[in-house]
């Protein structure tokens, strides 16, 4: 038997690993914006909704107190709220994962190791960071953020698990990359 299409197949599989659905999406600072893809005959639709927050100009910058504001963007652009629905149908989306979330500036739906994920990029240069959001049918299931600088090492993950008694959720947080 010939070796070459079992290595084809490997090929094949590593890159369905990591496939996105959808270019990346500019978030609007203020309002609601809708990433949405198709995968076969199912929808996949996340709603982030936005608004702003005075932070000074950019000569004068000016951090609002007890704010997720990356001094990025003037105005500050804070995250209010995230759903999203697989086939019209609403999953759960604790608000931890996108309660300190702020100066999102894109947004694209993915295939990562076999789960959908929404991936979110906010901030800018040492403030820049990425959140990536994986779900299934149900529920939300993990959040990881990173850097922007150093994207393969999380900062913090949280794993969300959600059983007949409720949500229960195991944060984990990498005070330095490499940590």
């Amino acid at each position: 038997m010939s070796k070459f299409p079992v290595g084809l197949m490997f090929v094949m599989t590593t890159q369905l690993l990591v496939a996105s659905l959808t270019a990346p999406v500019p978030v609007s600072s203020k309002g609601e914006t809708v990433v949405s893809s198709r995968l076969g005959n199912l929808a996949i639709e996340a709603r982030i909704r936005t608004h702003e927050l005075p932070n000074g100009t950019a000569a004068s910058p000016v951090k609002p107190t007890d704010s997720a504001c990356t001094m990025s963007r003037v105005p500050c652009s804070i995250v209010d709220g995230l759903d999203i629905a697989i086939a019209g149908e609403p999953i759960f989306v604790p608000r931890s994962a996108f309660a300190d979330l702020a100066d999102l500036s894109s947004a694209k739906l993915a295939i990562e190791h076999g789960k959908y994920v929404l991936v979110l990029v906010g901030g800018d240069a040492s403030e820049s960071y990425v959140v990536r959001i994986a779900f299934d049918r149900r529920h939300v299931t993990y959040r990881s953020l990173t850097s922007g600088e150093f994207p393969e090492h999380p900062l913090q993950e949280t794993i969300y698990h959600l059983n007949r008694l409720g949500l229960s959720v195991l944060i984990r947080v990498n005070p330095w990359p490499g940590s």
